[in-house]
């Protein structure tokens, strides 16, 4: 019996994630001067999406190493100012389905969001309801070996939240998220808001795929 539905957020709960992510990147390359072609800044960008930061830096700034803790800097300002948060919006209906819900399933969050910026900025522009058992950011685990695609985010939940993978669904929207999930041993859901398309989510042998979150009702009896 399904008891816990957790949500990755970029691009599921909340849309313009990726345009403001690279964002970030982009004017942070602008201010230190590093000018990459359009199509090689988009891939290195691209490239394990789901990757910290300083990782990602790494990448970007691999012929200019000496600039990456300066990076990092002007990267993190950026990403808890108003450079992220004004990308996004809002998937409409989503609180309402939140609030339904809540009354049926405990609801937690895997997200690679900073969990200050989720909670202190994302959380009240959009007014979302307080129906989170459980918040679980890739940015409290040390371990960069452990974030997405790695189950171990997931596995905290299952393991506060005292259920078994078959107790639980994962609702994202990329390839790290599906691998994730099935590492876990939970069932993935895949929105069509992100990373993955229909055609793409077929091909990892995803089930239950839908246009956004507030179709989620309609394949819960299915799971």
């Amino acid at each position: 019996m399904l008891k816990v539905i957790a949500f990755d957020w970029d691009d599921v709960i909340t849309l313009g994630a990726k345009d403001g992510y690279t964002r970030c990147y982009h004017e942070t390359l602008q201010e230190l001067g590093v000018i990459l072609k359009p199509k090689e800044e988009k891939a290195r960008i691209m490239a394990r999406w789901s990757e910290p930061h300083r990782e990602k830096f790494g990448k970007l700034l691999k012929e200019n190493p000496t600039l990456l803790d300066k990076a990092c800097r002007i990267y993190e300002e950026k990403l808890l100012g108003d450079t992220f948060v004004k990308n996004l919006s809002l998937v409409s209906g989503v609180n309402k389905l939140l609030e339904r819900l809540s009354k049926k399933y405990i609801l937690c969050v895997a997200t690679g969001q900073h969990p200050y910026l989720l909670k202190n900025k994302v959380i009240p522009k959009f007014s979302i309801p307080n129906v989170f058992s459980q918040i679980v950011s890739s940015y409290e685990i040390n371990d960069p070996d452990k974030h997405k695609p790695h189950p171990h985010i997931l596995n905290l939940i299952m393991e506060k939240q005292k259920v078994l993978p078959e107790e639980m669904i994962f609702v994202g929207d990329a390839k790290g998220d599906v691998q994730a999930a099935r590492a876990a041993g939970v069932e993935p859901v895949v929105v069509l808001t992100g990373h993955l398309t229909k055609s793409q989510a077929e091909e990892l042998g995803v089930r239950h795929i839908i246009q956004d979150v507030t179709k989620l009702e309609a394949v819960l009896p299915k799971i």
